[in-house]
């Protein structure tokens, strides 16, 4: 059987596309969901970088584990392999235009881009980890609709 690839993107893949990974992640798990693959990288990182220490911290307080995360400079291929590829910004994905299978999490929430906590306080990457966290709720919803187990 073939795995669905979700991809998420975001500038520096340290902070907010790994956050999502790793929540999407775990709530595939919880719900039995084995054959979307869910992946990360970022438009202008290097690969092997840390996921931030706040990242780190604000996934922990939602009960979730950063495993060994690195990061991956995101590539041609991995947008062509993925079946879908959410960007935390419009602008992400202005700049992965002429790919069909791009979307920005705003249009799949209908909220807001998920701002860049980046060198902020803990408070800010704590929000941005409740802000990828709803809206992971309603990608699982919209996959749940498609499996019809809604």
């Amino acid at each position: 059987m073939k795995k669905t690839k979700i991809l998420f993107v975001c500038t520096g893949n340290t902070c907010r596309s790994p956050m999502a990974e790793i929540i999407l992640k775990n709530k595939l798990k919880l719900a039995g969901i084995t054959d979307i693959q869910v992946k990360s990288a970022g438009i202008s990182t290097e690969n092997g970088q840390k996921i931030s220490v706040n990242s780190r911290k604000a996934l922990k307080a939602l009960g979730l584990n950063a495993y060994s995360f690195r990061s991956t400079q995101l590539t041609r291929s991995m947008l062509e392999k993925s079946d879908l590829v959410i960007c935390m910004t419009e602008r992400h994905k202005t700049t992965l235009s002429g790919y069909s299978n791009v979307l920005s999490i705003s249009e799949i929430t209908k909220g807001a881009d998920v701002l860049d906590p980046y060198g902020q306080d803990l408070k800010v990457y704590i929000k941005t980890s409740h802000q990828i966290e709803d809206a992971c709720n309603i990608i699982l919803q919209k996959i749940l609709q498609q499996k019809g187990e809604e």
